[in-house]
This record gives C-alpha cells, sequence and structure tokens, in this order.
C-alpha cells in the first residue's frame, strides 16, 4: 500500500486510486469498515452489501481524488480539501478586471479548440466528398463503356452478312456474348446510380473487357465514339505494357451510349 499514513500528514491518511483498488480487490471488508476523514464516521461501511466490482466503479462518491481523503456520503462535498482551499485563496486575491480577463482567455482557448475541430471535420468532409466524387466519376465512366460494347455487339447481331459470313459457331459466341454485355451493362449502370460495393464492380468490369476483346477479334471490328476508337484503357489504370499495332480492324460507329 503506498497511502500516506496518519502520523505523516497531520493526523490525514490520503489514498491514491490505486491504492484503494488494491484494497477493495484484497481486503474488501478493511475497506468497508473505513472512517471518514471529516468528520470520523463510516465512509464505506455502505458498500459491505455490494460486490467488490460494484464497489470499484464507486470509488469516487466516498473519496476525493483532489486531496486524497475517504469521506462519507455527507461531507464529500463539504470536506477540508487543501487544494480547492488554495484555489479559493487565490481566487479571493483576483480582481474582478483579472478574473474578466481569464475568463475571457479559457473562452478564447475554449473557442479556438471548437473551431479546430470544426476546420478537422470540414477538412475530413471535403476530402470524403472528393473521393465519392471521383468514384462517381470512375463508375459513370465504365458504366458508360459498358453500353458502348453492349451497342457495339448489338450491332453486329443485326449485320446478316457478317453473321453468316462467320458461321453458326462463331454467331452463337456473338449471340451469347451480347446477352452477357447487356446484363453486365445494366449491372455498372445501377452501380453508377445507386452503388453497393465501396469501390468499383471490378470483376463487371474486367467481363466487359474480355467481351470486347474477343468480339474484336472474332470479327474485326471495333466500336468507335465521337472522341475515336473506344479504348478500354481508363485514366486510372497503369500504363499499358506495350502499344497494340493497327491490325487494319474496320471502325463501326456502334457504340454510342451516353449516361
Amino acid at each position: 500500500m503506498t497511502a500516506v499514513l496518519a502520523s505523516e500528514d497531520g493526523g490525514v491518511q490520503r489514498y491514491t486510486k490505486q491504492d484503494l483498488d488494491e484494497m477493495v480487490s484484497q481486503k474488501y471488508k478493511t475497506f468497508c469498515k473505513l472512517k471518514c476523514a471529516q468528520c470520523g464516521k463510516d465512509a464505506t461501511k455502505r458498500f459491505s452489501s455490494m460486490m467488490s466490482l460494484v464497489a470499484k466503479n464507486m470509488l469516487d462518491t466516498c473519496w476525493c481524488n483532489e486531496c486524497g481523503r475517504v469521506v462519507c456520503e455527507k461531507c464529500r462535498y463539504s470536506h477540508t480539501c487543501e487544494k480547492i482551499d488554495l484555489q479559493k485563496e487565490r481566487n479571493a486575491g483576483i480582481t474582478k478586471e483579472e478574473l474578466a480577463r481569464r475568463l475571457e482567455e479559457a473562452e478564447a482557448k475554449k473557442q479556438a479548440v471548437e473551431d479546430a475541430k470544426k476546420d478537422e471535420e470540414r477538412a475530413i468532409a471535403e476530402i470524403y466528398e472528393r473521393e465519392r466524387l471521383e468514384r462517381k466519376g470512375k463508375r459513370q465512366l465504365i458504366a458508360k463503356k459498358a453500353k458502348i460494347v453492349e451497342d457495339f455487339l448489338q450491332g453486329i447481331s443485326r449485320n446478316t452478312a457478317l453473321m453468316e459470313a462467320r458461321g453458326t459457331r462463331v454467331r452463337d459466341e456473338l449471340f451469347e456474348m451480347y446477352t452477357k454485355s447487356k446484363r453486365l451493362s445494366l449491372t455498372l449502370y445501377n452501380e453508377y446510380e445507386h452503388p453497393t460495393l465501396p469501390g468499383l464492380a471490378d470483376d463487371d468490369w474486367k467481363d466487359v473487357k474480355e467481351i470486347y476483346e474477343r468480339t474484336t477479334e472474332i470479327s474485326g471490328m471495333r466500336a468507335v465514339t465521337e472522341d475515336g476508337p473506344l479504348s478500354m484503357q481508363n485514366p486510372w489504370d497503369p500504363p499499358p505494357e506495350d502499344q497494340t499495332p493497327d491490325t487494319g480492324m474496320q471502325d463501326i460507329g456502334l457504340g454510342r451510349g451516353i449516361l
């Protein structure tokens, strides 16, 4: 125990929070027999009917953290406390002007803390909003490209001459990819309008790119937008390792889907 004994402090026995915690844990009966340092009456007897764990959470009702005294409920807020008395003594000698100045300084510090907190919250909100808008822009772009791929495949599937020239197996594959691209396009558009994922629908976007690559491979055509041939490379993607050489594919403007 590290309590200050009565003989060491003019008849007053003081305790730290650790002292009382240890007494409650190891010598609970002793704790429940402590006397009030102010009036000498029972200070902790009421805890004898409680569990020690409950008593630990109620120590502030029988102990002053300013002076370390154990006190009864009656003396808890009226006992002798050197620290509080010293503060009262100091305050007694303060002029009204000085008190007003201190109050003004305290209020200014409080306001500065509140302003700094608001500025921090505002900065965090702005960062979050920028990130949200950036994600929304990305979702919009891949949804737009997915729609272009869908329209591109639809145009090819309606090209009777091309279908007949490519044969039944290729035609069936193109129809299958068109059905899938239509579903992916709708999914990515819904993610743009009403996101369900924290980021992008990367797996669906990957499927769209694979469908477009396979379509250009077996059709010999590629989609053209207002900005030129459709590029599946997005601004946030890492740069491609090498550039695909011009294969002489036919460019067709079948993919002008705009969100």
